[in-house]
């Protein structure tokens, strides 16, 4: 759960479900197993989430969460090898 203090909940929109997404990949080793993703939103008193398939589904994810996980997983290290000249 991402807990947000907004005023504007109805402002809430694609990037901070695309957090939640992220949230969600880097438990790269599902330690977590996490089966759920939402928001709490403190000052409406309100929650709203979704369950991992359906949350994937609604951002357009076509291979699976594990593949997912690991695509990130690489990417993110390639950009970090590429940020430091080739130095880890």
């Amino acid at each position: 759960m991402d807990c947000k203090a907004t005023i504007r909940p109805h402002k809430i929109g694609r990037a901070e479900v695309q957090q939640l997404a992220g949230y969600l990949l880097l438990d790269y080793d599902d330690t977590h197993a996490i089966n759920r993703v939402g928001f709490c939103l403190s000052r409406q008193g309100a929650l709203t989430s979704w369950s991992v398939p359906d949350l994937l589904t609604a951002l357009g994810a076509e291979v699976p969460l594990p593949r997912l996980r690991v695509l990130l997983r690489t990417h993110l290290r390639h950009a970090r090898h590429a940020d430091h000249g080739g130095k880890a």
